[in-house]
């Protein structure tokens, strides 16, 4: 019994040098596998949290698919949306820029692009009939599937403003 329980505690101690004599394996020839790379700031894949950029500028201009300068009516207008949105969700600006690339980037690949600033005031919206502060994150990830199943984009605003809503009457 004693022979029994060395062997187990010896082969997970060497099953534990293997795990860690693999380092860090880049796994990019599998199908499943990405690596994204983050070459300039326009083609940043997010804003991250030690970025000093304004996040109106950086989703702006990933909408435009080029640097935009801070001038640009389209950096007010992403302004202007990010602002009127943060007042209804938890998250940061940043953290609004980010989903809103997030999810803009996925309905643009089911061939249902948006614009970006929109989908932050209809969802604003949504979470202002509420009546409490919500999850942008997870209200993105409602609308995306809506939006994925095939509900056209007021269908699924729709939809998501009648869940919601009901969220006011048990406040």
């Amino acid at each position: 019994m004693r022979l029994l329980r060395v062997s187990k505690a010896g082969v997970a101690l060497v099953a534990c040098f293997l795990c860690v004599a693999c380092g860090k394996e880049e796994r990019a020839h599998e199908t499943n596998d990405v690596i994204e790379t983050q070459d300039e700031k326009s083609s940043a894949i997010w804003l991250r949290a030690n970025e000093h950029v304004d996040p109106a500028l950086w989703l702006a201009s990933r909408e435009a698919g080029r640097e935009l300068a801070e001038s640009d009516p389209a950096v007010d207008k992403m302004r202007e949306a990010i602002v009127a949105a943060r007042a209804h969700f938890l998250e940061s600006h940043r953290m609004l820029a980010n989903r809103t690339a997030q999810i803009g980037k996925m309905l643009a690949e089911d061939g249902r692009a948006e614009d970006y600033a929109g989908i932050l005031y209809e969802l604003a919206d949504i979470a202002k009939a509420a009546g409490q502060t919500q999850t942008y994150g997870e209200l993105c990830q409602h609308y995306y599937n809506l939006r994925h199943k095939g509900a056209t984009r007021e269908g699924a605003l729709s939809v998501l403003a009648e869940r919601y809503k009901t969220q006011k009457q048990f406040r």
